[in-house]
């Protein structure tokens, strides 16, 4: 029979480690102390792995807010009272407006702007006094001009009749029965300004969309027009007095126009061609400091004041006149036949209560409550 070993310490000390562990308060305990070892190796393997990480990408800077360095003296224009370029509309028929801040302005002509050139006396005096004007209260003023789409609205809802007009046959103006801001002679589509329309027609429209939206519109002043137009801006035009610059922010005579008339004095048209010979759709040009599109060119643009030859006793607060020949109204900004003496801001025309021209449209202003910010 072969002689049993005797075990050795080793084997000793397992086998007593063995018979401890079958008791269970003995593997309790040693189970809670291996799942807590367990759990201290992850969370010091997660800590080194994302640690590494971390430490390998660079450090990022938190994002600068944009900086926008303060507008000049001359052309400081809040934003806030700029308006978007949605623009405040007041209702679905009504036409995306612009609020147009108070504030003052040398309203007229300067002596510089037009001593250079063989200006007729009766012009020169029709922008002079060159005075100052206070506009008290801000205001809105349409971002661009009545389109033929809205002034169709309001002829199909009230069967409004406005035939015949003053078309421009070369050589002068001519009263055509057959022509109408439907077929004014050129091509037009819904989106250029309405033309061959009269103060009177103005007036009409106005009426209808106020009593339709519950606003009260009504044509800016005057004061208010050329207030809006300057923007800020003291030059003979809006972009400044650089003629060359014109196409960019005004559709007037050009290059395009003059291959419609060859033969007339090229002194009278602008030298660039903006791709536009007769109306160009409304805001197609850049706008002025306010946000205001085609404040110069495009159309005539009817205002509120009776006609007066010059500014001799003229209203000083941004009203519009009510004495002088109130059978007349004062158009301002040229339009697409206008050479450069028209167009510039300081221009006044006339045109008669029933006149209406194939050049000649109008925007629409209202007040602001100045109870409400």
């Amino acid at each position: 029979m072969p002689t049993r070993k005797k075990p050795s310490a080793k084997a000793k000390t397992g086998r007593a480690y063995y018979y401890r562990m079958r008791t269970p308060e003995k593997r309790l305990e040693t189970n809670v102390k291996l799942a807590a070892a367990m759990a201290v190796v992850v969370v010091v393997g997660l800590i080194v792995a994302f640690g590494s990480a971390f430490f390998s990408e660079p450090v990022r800077q938190p994002e600068q807010a944009s900086v926008i360095a303060p507008p000049s003296a001359e052309d400081a224009k809040p934003k806030a009272e700029r308006g978007s370029a949605d623009g405040l509309r007041d209702c679905a028929s009504c036409p995306p407006m612009v609020i147009v801040p108070a504030g003052s302005f040398v309203m007229g002509a300067r002596v510089d702007e037009t001593g250079g050139e063989d200006m007729p006396p009766s012009i020169i005096a029709s922008e002079s006094p060159a005075h100052g004007v206070t506009v008290q209260n801000r205001f809105a003023l349409q971002q661009t001009e009545v389109t033929r789409r809205q002034f169709a609205a309001f002829v199909k809802e009230t069967g409004y009749q406005a035939a015949g007009c003053k078309v421009f046959d070369g050589t002068s103006w001519v009263i055509n029965r057959g022509k109408s801001w439907r077929d004014p002679g050129y091509y037009q589509d819904d989106d250029h300004p309405v033309v061959c329309v009269s103060p009177m027609d103005a007036r009409a429209y106005i009426k209808w969309l106020s009593d339709k939206a519950g606003i009260q519109f009504r044509l800016p002043s005057e004061s208010e027009w050329e207030y809006a137009a300057r923007a800020g801006n003291t030059g003979a035009y809006i972009w400044g007095s650089d003629q060359t610059a014109a196409c960019v922010h005004a559709n007037a005579a050009d290059a395009a126009l003059m291959s419609q008339f060859r033969g007339r004095d090229i002194s009278l048209f602008f030298a660039c061609d903006g791709r536009y010979a007769f109306t160009a759709p409304v805001g197609k040009h850049k706008a002025n400091a306010f946000g205001l599109g085609d404040m110069l060119g495009n159309v005539r643009e009817i205002t509120a004041d009776c006609w007066s030859a010059d500014y001799r006793g003229a209203p000083t607060d941004g009203a519009p006149r009510t004495d002088g020949d109130c059978g007349s109204a004062a158009s301002r900004g040229g339009g697409w036949l206008d050479p450069p003496a028209n167009l510039r801001t300081a221009r006044r025309l006339r045109t008669e209560a029933t006149e209406r021209r194939s050049d000649q449209g109008f925007r629409i202003a209202r007040d602001i409550d100045p109870r409400f910010p």
